[in-house]
């Protein structure tokens, strides 16, 4: 099994930095002329990502503002171009954290991420992990937007894959007596 991967992440002032990941390839699933449509595996908050579908989902998706938001999500029916005698797939990344329900967006990182896989078989076992610092944000109920764009689609196909979590009070330890 022969892959490679090309990596960006950035760090911000608002201390947002994301990563991403490919394991191994499967083959493509033959589709349609029309060709398949971007989308987007529910996203889940994880308190540890260990590689392509071993992550450990954090229970109620809370955390506190001292801790950073880990996000684990994949990317299907994305489209796969040759790339000299292998496949690539190709994406880049926004994301964005909202007050739950709202629309007005509360910190956002533009093109944080640029991603590509390259295998000799279409790479098709893909997933991409998120981290993103809280310092600053008060307790209270949130949404985090990934906001993926499939580079070798010519249409430049742009979908959002919420998630939910909870920033709580942190707990203080109980003195010694």
């Amino acid at each position: 099994m022969s892959w490679m991967l090309v990596r960006r992440s950035l760090v911000t002032a608002l201390g947002l930095v994301l990563t991403a990941s490919t394991t191994g390839a499967q083959d493509a699933k033959k589709s349609d002329d029309a060709g398949p449509k971007l989308r987007i595996e529910q996203p889940v908050v994880c308190s540890r990502i260990d590689g392509f579908e071993n992550y450990e989902e954090l229970p109620n998706a809370e955390l506190t503002a001292d801790e950073k938001l880990l996000v684990y999500f994949r990317p299907r029916d994305y489209k796969v171009v040759p790339k000299g005698d292998q496949f690539a797939a190709r994406f880049t990344e926004d994301a964005q954290i909202r007050a739950a329900g709202s629309k007005k967006v509360l910190r956002r990182k533009d093109d944080i991420l640029e991603y590509e896989g390259v295998a000799k078989k279409p790479p098709r076992s893909v997933y991409l992990s998120n981290t993103f610092a809280l310092k600053g944000l008060p307790p209270g109920d949130y949404e985090y937007d990934v906001i993926l764009r499939d580079e070798n689609d010519d249409k430049k196909t742009e979908l959002t894959a919420t998630v939910k979590f909870r920033i709580v009070t942190a707990k203080l330890p109980k003195s010694a007596e």
